[in-house]
């Protein structure tokens, strides 16, 4: 019996257009529209630094040693950080810097000042070399006084490109901020089985659909009908996630690391706690169709929201101030197991997060297998 209800309603469930549509087409455009947007952005290990822009301005007696730094700052090399535009006077560079041609102005008359547009990273730049140069010049003035003997050697230490920190890399794995995106995109598509879970309420319950109806005076026990289509909406499920990664890494080049039995796994995992959601979900309260569909919905894309899928950061902001929500969205759940697959040697992180999505969907399954069997009709 079982084996007749799991073939047969994996064949029902590609005649509804709707799932078809949100489970299997759906996430394949917007992982188009993810790699055309900033694809070309992924795996690229150099950042093309721009030299700023800035006016100099030295109206009075100018400070020769400040000029001689910025020269040095200024020539076209590998180490060029200004782009220098001469201006006669102070109002001929506000007019400059009012027409976003220059991001600020350098005066060089006695102690360096500054004029900046705004808050950018471009003026921030600005700032801190200004306010490195004044350090190193308060210091070497004191020096100069107290020490003079010292002046050489220190202005040689200072010149030093001097490390105090050391980059340690956890795995040989490349990360790429804009990979978040393709993570969310896999959870999404594995919580979108709350759509085919949802659907299988609705085909068990008398009041929501004739089938159902049908279904509920069928001699078959109704832990075997519930399993049976529990297992072929999660292999449907599954099915999609597993053409979207077939489409995300063998079309379009995407990187997810090595350990596919893994990310596999993970998939699964991640499928059988979007079935999980639907059902719980649909089995709750008396609405209709169409209002489970909606609170189903909105679920679901809070779920992706909250795991970066519209802004990339969006989790690491979520960890740093309520960390209880990435706990337990499975959305977020889902993205770092993908995240630690790629990043970490060790499967520890991996570890607790799978087995925090294995508890969530067991528990789902009880509950839906609960508020399902308490159904009663006054008629069907």
């Amino acid at each position: 019996m079982f084996i007749h209800i799991f073939k047969y309603r994996i064949k029902q469930l590609f005649h509804v257009k709707e799932l078809v549509l949100w489970t299997f087409a759906f996430p394949i455009v917007l992982g188009t529209l993810f790699y055309f947007s900033f694809g070309h952005l992924l795996n690229t290990n150099e950042f093309n630094f721009k030299p700023i822009p800035v006016a100099l301005v030295s109206e009075g007696i100018p400070n020769s040693a400040f000029e001689t730094v910025i020269d040095q700052f200024s020539q076209e090399n590998s180490n060029q950080l200004f782009t220098i535009t001469s201006a006669s006077n102070n109002e001929e560079a506000l007019q400059l810097l009012k027409d976003k041609k220059i991001d600020g102005i350098i005066y060089s008359t006695g102690t360096p000042t500054i004029t900046v547009s705004g808050d950018g990273l471009n003026q921030s730049i600005i700032k801190s070399f200004i306010e490195q140069y004044l350090q190193h010049e308060y210091i070497f003035k004191q020096i100069a006084i107290n020490h003079p003997e010292e002046l050489t050697n220190t202005i040689n230490l200072m010149s030093q490109d001097i490390s105090f920190n050391k980059e340690v890399s956890f795995s040989n794995s490349k990360m790429d901020a804009l990979s978040q995106y393709f993570y969310a995109l896999i959870a999404m598509t594995c919580l979108y089985g709350s759509i085919t879970g949802l659907n299988t309420v609705m085909n068990i319950q008398a009041n929501l659909s004739a089938l159902g109806a049908r279904r509920e005076v069928s001699p078959a026990h109704k832990l075997i009908v519930i399993f049976g289509d529990f297992c072929a909406s999660v292999v449907v499920n599954y099915m999609s996630v597993l053409l979207l990664f077939f489409y995300l890494i063998v079309i379009l080049k995407i990187d997810f690391g090595s350990k596919i039995g893994l990310i596999l796994l993970t998939s699964f995992a991640g499928s059988v706690i979007g079935v999980s959601t639907g059902t719980f979900l649909g089995s709750v309260g008396k609405w209709s169709d169409k209002t489970k569909e909606s609170v189903i919905m909105a679920f679901t894309m809070l779920c992706c929201f909250l795991s970066g899928l519209m802004k990339n950061d969006m989790k690491d902001i979520i960890e740093h101030t309520y960390p209880i929500i990435n706990r337990l969205n499975p959305a977020a759940l889902i993205t770092d197991c993908l995240y630690s697959l790629n990043m970490y040697d060790t499967y520890d992180r991996f570890i607790s997060d799978i087995a925090i999505i294995g508890i969530m969907a067991l528990l789902l399954c009880f509950g839906s297998f609960f508020l399902l069997r308490r159904n009663k009709y006054a008629s069907i």
